[in-house]
């Protein structure tokens, strides 16, 4: 793939995403801070085992924190017993645990384009960057909170790396560099990610944390990206499904990079890079997993990438979660996880992420479920097939 074809899909993903910085999968890969839909927190499970009993209370900065993996993180953080401050402009709710947000975090309002005035005081054992995308924000940041943070992790994204032209992608695997030191462009979301990354290294040294997150899913994705799937799937009949069964993929759902980088930020000696998505796996079996967790009816015909191309369906199924593992993006779902994994990341079944997305986007208003922002269209999708059964 091109260069230009690769920027162009960057700009694709980025009106998909809606709005800077809430861009969540390929080109722009890990959307920590993604806008999340009217939802009540009845509609999404317990989090995984939030017992304190051996945990040391820690004072926990998240800046940003009222969307997708940030309520999760609060929630989760705010049950193991640490103290959680939160810095955003105060213009969004939270899509899940309001109540938390009410009575059991401190706000500070602020911009981090130009008002930092309320972090200027505060001391805190640990920070939290789920929202930057701009290596300025970055370098503003760290810079105030340095001698007031023992630690920072910032969120960053597997688009940092250069490249995908390998599979099993290890953390020190080069990274994206930006066109000119100021760029402010999320055409180059990437190159600014990892920008970003070694601001965070310049000033926390050992003790700065960076989490790679690959596409993240579930309840509260905006982006609906994989969603697009399991709402799919519940119509049944006839689906139409990209290129094979084996093609690789690899997701994490919000609620587990969450927990998990709670959990980082209260260890000692966790500092270093991590790639956040799951064990690579069969596009095939994530779809099987989802019907059988849904008890859908649903049939599968497998439509090859050169098929889809020809009616304008690919390489990208509709900016949905799939990607062509071939040429520069043969490596983008088939990332290392050792790391992680071997730092406590876990992952809950597929099947719970599927059940959970769909009580979840059943209970949104019908003007946002009725134009989702990913995938194909029923009418489309229906011509393509019938395009694929006429040719024989």
């Amino acid at each position: 793939m091109s260069d230009t074809t690769r920027r162009e899909f960057v700009k694709t993903s980025a009106k998909a995403g809606g709005a800077l910085g809430v861009i969540g999968a390929f080109g722009p890969l890990g959307c920590a801070e993604g806008t999340g839909g009217d939802a009540p927190d009845a509609s999404v499970s317990a989090t995984t085992d939030a017992s304190s009993a051996s945990v040391d209370p820690k004072r926990i900065l998240i800046l940003g924190g009222t969307r997708f993996i940030g309520p999760h993180q609060v929630k989760y953080a705010v049950d193991r017993g640490h103290e959680v401050s939160i810095f955003t402009r105060g213009r969004s709710e939270p899509p899940f645990f309001q109540d938390y947000f009410e009575t059991r975090v401190e706000h500070l309002i602020g911009d981090r384009n130009d008002d930092l005035t309320a972090l200027e005081t505060g001391e805190w054992d640990a920070v939290i960057d789920n929202s930057a995308s701009f290596p300025r924000w970055v370098d503003m940041t760290t810079k105030l909170l340095a001698d007031r943070a023992e630690k920072y992790l910032f969120v960053s994204s597997v688009s940092a790396y250069a490249d995908f032209d390998q599979v099993g992608i290890t953390e020190d695997y080069p990274v994206g560099r930006l066109s000119a030191p100021d760029v402010e462009d999320m055409a180059e979301y990437g190159p600014m990610k990892a920008k970003c990354e070694q601001n965070t290294r310049d000033v926390f040294g050992e003790n700065a944390i960076i989490v790679r997150p690959g596409l993240i899913i579930g309840p509260g994705d905006n982006t609906d990206r994989w969603t697009y799937w399991p709402v799919r799937i519940d119509r049944g009949g006839e689906v139409l499904a990209p290129n094979t069964p084996a093609d690789p993929v690899q997701n994490i759902d919000a609620r587990d990079l969450a927990e998990w980088i709670v959990r980082l930020v209260e260890e000692p000696g966790t500092g270093g890079t991590y790639n956040a998505t799951s064990p690579v796996g069969p596009f095939g079996q994530m779809l099987a997993s989802i019907r059988g967790a849904i008890g859908s009816d649903a049939t599968f015909t497998w439509i090859p990438t050169e098929f889809m191309e020809q009616h304008q369906v690919a390489p990208w199924m509709g900016v949905t979660n799939w990607v062509p593992p071939v040429g520069d993006f043969a490596g983008m779902l088939q990332v290392s996880v050792d790391a992680a994994v071997s730092q406590g990341l876990t992952f809950r079944p597929i099947e719970d992420t599927a059940r959970e997305t769909l009580d979840w986007w059943k209970t949104l208003p019908e003007e946002r479920t009725t134009e989702p922002r990913a995938g194909l269209a029923a009418d489309r999708e229906a011509e393509v097939l019938a395009a694929w059964h006429a040719a024989g």
